[in-house]
């Protein structure tokens, strides 16, 4: 497995239960919905990011809550509150240049079993869907939210030998 986390090349993660917990809130017209993300999940994505791995986000969700977040880790909103998660993965290898084995997609929907089944290295978190889990080469041990993003970036970061 740790060849697996040595070698990924790009980093795709979803965001709606595996950056977050799952949970949306409505906070008004003025804010509209709100999310709880882990702020140590954010630092891994920084961690990888400052190593030169890149990291995009692929989801579903179009609230100004998400691509805040996301803005604010400076990641591309690109693929942001798209309709076909599937298509967006085709123009994000394309974009990348990679191929769909060099990548390592974290995940927890039904919706995303599509992909994991298509990357090198599918990653579920531990309370995502059964069938994600059943795609996945590697669940983590946290939930979404709770800081399920740093293990794998961990893994990641292990693998290379980096201090």
């Amino acid at each position: 497995m740790d060849a697996r986390f040595r070698d990924v090349s790009l980093l795709v993660v979803d965001i709606d239960g595996t950056l977050t917990d799952a949970t949306i809130s409505w906070v008004g017209p003025s804010v509209g919905w709100t999310q709880r993300f882990s702020v140590r999940d954010g630092e891994a994505i920084r961690r990888l990011v400052g190593k030169g791995v890149a990291v995009v986000p692929l989801s579903r969700n179009p609230t100004l809550c998400a691509k805040t977040r996301m803005e604010g880790l400076d990641l591309t909103t690109e693929w942001v509150g798209v309709s076909d998660k599937v298509a967006a993965f085709e123009q994000i290898l394309a974009r990348h240049a990679v191929a769909a084995e060099s990548v390592c997609y974290v995940a927890d929907g039904r919706e995303d079993v599509p992909i994991l089944q298509r990357v090198g290295l599918p990653c579920a978190v531990a309370d995502a869907h059964p069938s994600a889990k059943a795609a996945a080469k590697y669940v983590t041990t946290k939930n979404g939210g709770d800081h399920a993003l740093e293990e794998i970036a961990d893994l990641i970061w292990e693998a290379r030998g980096w201090r």
